[in-house]
């Protein structure tokens, strides 16, 4: 999908709650070639809006015998929601697709006919 995208001088990058390191981590295991950026604070992901609080994680709770947690604690996790935005050079969002489902991503062929709607010139050549 990078030549494709390249085409329309998009750059393809992702944006999640880890860590540099965490994130890091994810693109030598997935064997991702995008730039993975880093929001921690969730400061991005809030400005777009696409930050959700379904997600939930347990922690170990106050409850203790002989200095041991015995109890976890369920609490809901802030993160980003699956999506995909098109912005251009002027920050403007000009197209959004958002998964209802945390496990699913926009499929490459969708995110390719919108960069070619939104950016094809009239002559058919992509815009450089």
């Amino acid at each position: 999908m990078g030549e494709a995208l390249a085409a329309y001088d998009v750059e393809l990058l992702a944006l999640s709650k880890d860590s540099p390191e965490e994130a890091a981590r994810h693109r030598a295991r997935d064997g991702l070639e995008m730039r993975l950026l880093s929001d921690p604070d969730l400061a991005v992901i809030r400005r777009y809006g696409v930050e959700h609080h379904k997600a939930i994680e347990f922690s170990t709770g106050r409850l203790q015998l002989f200095g041991v947690h015995i109890a976890l604690v369920p609490s809901i996790k802030a993160m980003a929601i699956p999506t995909t935005l098109l912005i251009d050079e002027a920050g403007t969002v000009r197209w959004i697709d958002q998964a209802t489902d945390y496990r699913l991503r926009s499929a490459p062929e969708r995110v390719l006919e919108a960069v070619r709607q939104t950016f094809e010139r009239s002559d058919g050549a992509g815009k450089r």
